[in-house]
């Protein structure tokens, strides 16, 4: 939790309680944004393994992935088994005081699981539900997972980088549609929350990395 000390003076965010169910990276990157500004990011991992990039090595910090602890910088955690009674249970308390859930799952999966944005509003009218997919929540894509060099591909930034004219595409080096929907899902939500202290009310924020490439 941000707190304000001599060195650190609380951020503009704070006291905005964020529930960070992401993985990989562009969801943990717009957890990150919002703990960086002082949030409250609570980062729920999966059993038993935890976020897949705790497992980004080379890299390392010790024994720890550098991609993971740069991603994940300023939140706190919890490792929960959605799939079982006791971890929905849980998580379902820490969302009745939440302000933002931000997830990145298949689409239809929070909804398998029971926690579709509908649903939840009916117990928190104020929650900002953001997710974070690959080609949106709508279209022939929607349903298909999604990964940085698939979204760099279809949406044509690689076709504007590379050596010359008439010479193969080239992926840009860093992920930058992870990154760049990290960033938008960040920006989606504080402008809901600026919405949300002018009516009380919440909102369904999306964005995916193909909108990022594009």
């Amino acid at each position: 939790m941000a707190v304000a000390t001599e060195d650190r003076p609380a951020g503009p965010l704070a006291g905005l309680k964020v529930i960070d169910l992401t993985h990989i990276m562009a969801g943990p990157v717009c957890g990150l944004m919002l703990a960086d500004l002082g949030a409250e990011v609570i980062k729920v991992e999966k059993l038993p393994a935890g976020d897949d990039s705790r497992r980004f090595l080379p890299p390392a910090i010790g024994d720890q992935s550098a991609a993971y602890m740069m991603m994940n910088r300023n939140k706190r955690g919890i490792a929960l088994d959605l799939k079982k009674a006791g971890g929905k249970a849980v998580l379902r308390r820490l969302l009745a005081s939440a302000d933002v859930l931000i997830e990145n799952y298949r689409k239809g999966t929070m909804e398998k699981l029971g926690f579709a944005y509908e649903s939840l509003r009916q117990d928190n009218p104020g929650l900002i539900y953001c997710a974070i997919s690959g080609f949106g929540r709508t279209g022939p894509y929607a349903g298909r997972g999604g990964f940085d060099l698939i979204a760099q591909g279809m949406s044509g930034l690689m076709s504007v980088t590379g050596e010359a004219p008439g010479r193969p595409p080239v992926k840009v080096g860093p992920p930058v549609t992870d990154i760049t929907a990290g960033i938008l899902a960040a920006l989606g939500i504080v402008s809901a929350y600026a919405r949300r202290l002018q009516t009380g009310q919440g909102q369904m924020v999306d964005t995916s990395l193909f909108e990022a490439g594009i």
